[in-house]
């Protein structure tokens, strides 16, 4: 897993709503993205994850300007089973 985060936020606000949601599938077997834009607390940031071998791996990327904030998300919808190191199957 590599998670890279920096963000600097105004200590005087806990303001947080959700703006625009959508997600949606991808014409990949159990492939699904995500995209939000959301109002907080932040001056400015930046996220960016990437995750393999767990329950919904993919990787996603975030902006923060102004008390603004964009995601957008790439994963996969299975869970990852350890015992037997691959993805879980479901009967």
């Amino acid at each position: 897993m590599i998670n890279l985060s920096f963000t600097l936020s105004n200590p005087f606000s806990s303001r947080y709503s959700s703006v625009y949601d959508t997600s949606g599938k991808t014409w990949m077997p159990h492939k699904f993205w995500e995209f939000g834009i959301y109002k907080n607390s932040s001056i400015i940031g930046f996220t960016f994850d990437l995750t393999m071998r767990q329950d919904h791996a993919g990787f996603g990327i975030g902006f923060e300007l102004f008390g603004w904030r964009v995601d957008y998300r790439f994963y996969d919808s299975r869970h990852w089973n350890d015992e037997t190191d691959r993805w879980e199957v479901y009967e």
